[in-house]
């Protein structure tokens, strides 16, 4: 299950695994957690619900409650493992950007690697979307990098969030070599001073939501001053659309996106064998004779014999090799 997103760098949310122990003051993942978990003393209770080791829960398929209704999040914000919606990457054909685990944190300490490797192993089976994680913990990129786990493809985006200096030191933790990095600077909770971005690949900023008590509205100086950063090192910048941002910043919001997450569309299909993915499928041609054949089956007790074509070459939508 993937559902259209309104975040403007992503077309879709996708979420194999929900839930936060985190307990950040401003998350929104828990409210929509809460708002469509229903009872969950109830939910609990089911038989529908798997444990694990560690105590953390598994669906294998959708749960119902007693009058049939698909509830996303019976458990409401504990870590839950969704397995039935590992194969939704692989049902849309058509290229896009996939904000992977919104309402989660995927790298959190808490999450079992084999959970993070089942989603890995799920993007890898559609390789024609680009997918985009984002987390609090990126030291868990640098222990999987280290074990030879975190998958190297160029459709996949590694980005941890920033959101006062405090956070800074997480940056060091990005995957840097053969992987595309961001980071997100949402909420903005104060001025953040970044020293060096030349190594990074895109800048998200945002402004807090919603009508928390004691929700912090950034400076237009503390924007300013990470924008300035971004422009010296060549980086895109991406402002998160809200009326939060555009009260600060005015409604010419700088929206962004690294080349590789802009993909054109309709472009023409290549013919070539030169491309990885393309895929050949033999065609067949009944003859002349295999046609007549085929009329007197039963007459002649014979089988028509078909005559192998040549082959077609086609490569998918998302084929790297299509000419601009």
């Amino acid at each position: 299950m993937m559902n259209k997103s309104e975040i403007e760098y992503c077309d879709f949310s996708w979420n194999p695994v929900t839930g936060c122990r985190t307990g950040c003051e401003y998350c929104y993942a828990a409210k929509q957690a809460k708002r469509f978990s229903g009872d969950v003393r109830i939910n609990r209770g089911s038989g529908q619900l798997q444990r694990d080791e560690n105590g953390l829960y598994i669906l294998e398929k959708p749960f119902k409650n007693q009058s049939g209704k698909v509830i996303p999040c019976p458990v409401g914000f504990v870590p839950t493992l969704h397995r039935y919606r590992l194969a939704s990457p692989k049902q849309k054909k058509k290229a896009a950007n996939i904000l992977t685990c919104s309402l989660s944190d995927l790298m959190a300490p808490w999450i079992p690697e084999k959970w993070i490797i089942e989603v890995f192993e799920a993007c890898e089976a559609a390789p024609w979307h680009n997918y985009l994680f984002l987390t609090r913990y990126p030291e868990r990129y640098e222990q999987m990098s280290s074990a030879g786990q975190l998958p190297r493809s160029r459709n996949f985006w590694y980005g941890t969030t920033v959101t006062r200096s405090a956070d800074l030191d997480r940056i060091v933790y990005l995957p840097r070599k053969q992987h595309n990095q961001f980071i997100s600077i949402e909420p903005v909770m104060e001025a953040i001073d970044i020293e060096d971005l030349t190594f990074m690949d895109w800048i998200i900023v945002g402004a807090e939501t919603g009508s928390r008590r004691g929700k912090v509205k950034p400076k237009r100086e503390w924007i300013e001053a990470i924008v300035q950063t971004a422009r010296a090192a060549g980086i895109p910048v991406m402002m998160k659309h809200s009326k939060e941002m555009e009260e600060i910043w005015g409604e010419e919001l700088i929206q962004e996106l690294p080349a590789a997450l802009s993909r054109p569309e309709d472009k023409p299909i290549p013919h070539c064998s030169d491309c990885e993915h393309h895929r050949a499928t033999e065609r067949h041609y009944d003859s002349v004779k295999a046609t007549m054949m085929m009329n007197h089956t039963c007459e002649h007790g014979k089988t028509p014999q078909r005559v192998p074509g040549r082959y077609a070459r086609t490569s998918p939508p998302w084929c790297p090799l299509r000419s601009e």
